[in-house]
């Protein structure tokens, strides 16, 4: 008796899974697989990266430091760039040239 009804329950049980998967099978836009892929233009809308005000080296194509420029002029100088090295780069331009 006891296996007469785990059978017919699990038969209940097939019978239910193999109607619901007939009917997700119907339509294939309906699909956990057609889900599972994005189109370009969805994704690209997902993963746009906010544009920020950098100003790029027009040659590489790469960061530039604002303060590069005053770096390079405080090297160029030995006492500065000395000094530099023992107290930081802005407070040696400071001293040397003023305000950074």
């Amino acid at each position: 008796m006891k296996p007469l009804v785990l059978l017919t329950l699990l038969a209940l049980l097939t019978l239910g899974l193999c109607r619901r998967a007939a009917d997700r099978s119907s339509s294939a836009d309906d699909s956990p697989s057609s889900e599972a892929f994005v189109s370009k233009r969805a994704s690209a809308e997902v993963v746009r990266r906010h544009k920020r005000n950098y100003v790029y080296d027009s040659a590489y194509g790469v960061v530039r430091d604002p303060l590069e420029a005053k770096r390079e002029v405080c090297e160029f100088n030995p006492d500065c760039d000395e000094l530099a090295d023992h107290i930081g780069f802005q407070e040696a331009y400071r001293r040397f040239y003023g305000t950074v």
